[in-house]
């Protein structure tokens, strides 16, 4: 009785040891793109777990997480100072929830959110340089909608639905 239960306890004792050590980043280019989907290139089946993509002609780096072959979850690309260029955000292989996009000093340059790919909800943008608001509204699935502030100036649009 007492060596089952401490089967059991070692049984569950490694479980969640394996779920909490993080799987190391792969390079995205010992991958395969099918056009559809990353695979790796050992058994062709669709890729899940973290990756990184570094690029040749500079030292800047991308790093998020593949499920079942395509971007799912948070994505970051970081300049070669390692300061985050920009932070978008997957499912199933397509943008959607919020992203923000960094000057190389860090200054935030744009932030919203999209849904199906499409730009979704609030907006904002900021002026190189200055770092001030120079564009602010919503968008309903990529069309901008509601009343916007564009370079200091009101604008109009089709309402927003609401939803």
């Amino acid at each position: 009785m007492i060596c089952r239960l401490l089967t059991c306890v070692l049984i569950i004792s490694t479980v969640l040891l394996d779920s909490v050590v993080a799987q190391s980043p792969r390079d995205l280019s010992t991958l395969f793109f099918d056009g559809r989907a990353y695979l790796t290139e050992e058994d062709g089946r669709p890729y899940s777990g973290p990756v990184v993509i570094t690029n040749t002609h500079s030292s800047s780096k991308e790093e998020g997480t593949l499920k079942d072959g395509v971007r799912d979850g948070v994505f970051e690309w970081f300049f070669e100072n390692n300061q985050v260029g920009f932070r978008d955000t997957y499912r199933n292989g397509e943008r959607d929830g919020p992203f923000e996009y960094y000057y190389k000093n860090g200054f935030l340059l744009e932030k919203g959110s999209m849904r199906n790919g499409r730009r979704h909800g609030p907006s904002e943008e900021y002026a190189f340089r200055l770092y001030r608001l120079t564009h602010k509204g919503n968008y309903d699935l990529g069309y901008k909608c509601g009343s916007w502030m564009e370079n200091g100036k009101s604008r109009s649009y089709d309402p927003c639905p609401t939803n």
